[in-house]
């Protein structure tokens, strides 16, 4: 594959929620070395913001998985987000501010679902709008770094969880 020459070449597909999420083996930590990106739809999963009191359950969910920068410039309302792409060769990333990024990728992966979930870290606390390919449905995004577990309850169900310092919804 040839260095990509636009965003629109990213290789941003459909992946199952485990597999995009990193949680196929169980993991006692979060893997801060995953680069993997994509999105998925999930029937439901948890955004559990530590400094918010009650987890939220958001049901019928795209679920859009992007990386910030390592070192992101630090802006009010936009993230530098930083894409590894190993198909064109090892440590190859390009960046792209996430309000881009959504204005081309939203629109492939939105499908109609009853909400749209950032799993991304936001290291600065951005204040993220509303993509307008998202129409009305609420939008969920974090404060701080972002990790994924998958819990198991008493019943033996298991449960998609986001964990952050708080979720917001883009205005």
């Amino acid at each position: 594959m040839q260095p990509l020459r636009s965003i629109s070449e990213l290789p941003f597909r459909c992946r199952p929620a485990l597999e995009l999420l990193n949680l196929e083996q169980h993991r006692d930590a979060p893997d801060v070395e995953s680069t993997q990106f994509g999105w998925c739809r999930v029937e439901a999963l948890w955004l559990d913001g530590r400094a918010d009191r009650e987890p939220l359950r958001v049901t019928d969910a795209l679920v859009v998985a992007v990386h910030a920068a390592e070192d992101p410039e630090e802006l009010a309302d936009d993230v530098e987000l930083e894409f590894f792409v190993e198909e064109v060769a090892k440590d190859y990333s390009v960046t792209v501010l996430l309000s881009a990024f959504l204005e081309r990728w939203l629109p492939a992966a939105y499908s109609g679902e009853r909400a749209v979930v950032l799993a991304m870290c936001n290291p600065h606390a951005a204040r993220i709008r509303r993509p307008e390919a998202a129409g009305r449905v609420p939008v969920y995004y974090a404060h701080g770094d972002v990790d994924a577990w998958l819990d198991t309850d008493a019943d033996g169900r298991r449960h998609l969880r986001l964990e952050a310092e708080a979720w917001r919804m883009a205005e």
